[in-house]
């Protein structure tokens, strides 16, 4: 009789529920642990592309993700006036959905297929033998420990595993705003816009009927800039173009600084970290999560028949980390154009649709299937679910 393997997860993201839906399915036992009381997270968008699709299709969580979503056609550049000065279509699917929805939808598939989630249950320690314990002392035994509690671990540092976390020179002010009536009808009503003005951009995104996703990205050294609540009359002396979108911004909101973690190796043993805590990058492509998700479902795939888990994982981490650190890389690269002059920067997004290397290594990771899901086709459900 074969003993049933068990799961022991560390934070209930994106990451670490993707991992407890796509292990549950493969017949591990498994169990996450959540320190507050509930599984939330703070208000944004999120562009899902075909690859993240997929990974939502294989684990039963795409239909819930994309109901009542915006799918993306077209993404434009702009300047402060409101000029076009770079258009593209998407090579493949998007859609543009809250953060909220799709941790929901994860949420929902990990319960579904038999994974337990517990709130209020701090993890305070770990090591590579597998084995965790939460705040009360308690010690739990797995087989396999996932560390998912984002970029600013504390398992991280407990593992004693040789990192670099280090900030980039921008972040971002982030925020839902309800949609007008008129926006529904406006021809930009299913396009993500990026504005640019010198050191600032604000990138609009509607996520459905309902929800509008705003960013507002300049430097960390613009105090002004990134200040909450956000001065109002700053940026629209920067974008005279979005003055009366500016004017509705009253709602919470906070300041993230973009920021890097390079991890020298993934696992230790019969631990590994994933997600942010391992490979936090800039949100610039819109494949922050994706990565997280595709790692998590493809380490549920090698790991299903495994007799010599920490032999598998480092083989896992070979096969999928060079296409996380390309992600990275180019994630810190459209960072630095926000040092760059506006005609410069107009005339690189200009030549990307042209140039074909560039056009492939913007790409890349969006275009990528994922292990787990060879073969899949686009869902009807996934198609009808458009603004």
């Amino acid at each position: 009789m074969t003993t049933r393997r068990h799961l022991e997860i560390v934070g209930a993201g994106m990451a670490g529920l993707t991992a407890a839906a796509a292990f549950a399915q493969r017949g591990w036992s498994v169990r996450v642990h959540e320190r507050v009381s509930e599984v939330r997270v703070v208000g944004s968008g999120l562009s899902i592309f075909e690859n993240a699709l997929r990974v939502l299709r294989a684990i039963g969580a795409e239909e819930d993700a994309t109901n009542g979503a915006r799918e993306g056609i077209e993404r434009e550049t702009r300047d402060a006036f409101g000029r076009t000065t770079s258009s593209l279509q998407y090579a493949t699917r998007m859609f543009e959905i809250s953060r909220e929805q799709v941790v929901a939808a994860l949420e929902k598939a990990a319960r579904r297929s038999g994974a337990e989630i517990v709130t209020d249950s701090t993890i305070v320690n770990a090591n590579s033998d597998g084995e965790i314990v939460n705040q009360k002392g308690q010690r739990m035994k797995a087989d396999l420990v996932i560390v998912a509690d984002g970029i600013h671990s504390r398992l991280r540092d407990v593992l004693r595993v040789p990192y670099r976390r280090y900030p980039l020179k921008d972040g971002a002010i982030r925020m839902m705003l309800p949609r007008l009536p008129e926006e529904l009808i406006n021809p930009d009503a299913k396009k993500n816009i990026e504005y640019w003005s010198g050191n600032k951009r604000v990138l609009i995104a509607p996520c459905s009927d309902s929800d509008l996703y705003v960013a507002l990205t300049t430097l960390n050294s613009d105090v002004k800039g990134r200040s909450i609540p956000i001065d109002k009359e700053l940026w629209s002396q920067a974008f005279p173009a979005l003055t009366s979108l500016f004017a509705r911004m009253d709602k919470d909101a906070r300041w993230d600084r973009f920021e890097v973690v390079k991890m020298k190796h993934w696992s230790t043993g019969r631990t590994v970290i994933i997600g942010d805590a391992a490979h936090a990058m800039a949100p610039n492509l819109g494949q922050a999560g994706a990565c997280a998700m595709m790692n998590s479902l493809s380490m549920a795939v090698m790991l299903e028949d495994a007799k010599d888990i920490p032999t598998r994982l480092i083989e896992w981490e070979k096969r999928e980390r060079p296409l996380t650190d390309h992600t990275q890389r180019y994630s810190s690269f459209y960072s630095m154009l926000t040092l760059w002059p506006d005609h410069m920067r107009s005339l690189a997004f200009s030549l990307i649709p042209k140039i074909k290397w560039l056009r492939g290594q913007h790409l890349k990771t969006a275009l990528h299937i994922p292990m787990g899901t060879e073969g899949m086709e686009p869902s009807a459900a996934s198609r009808s679910n458009t603004v």
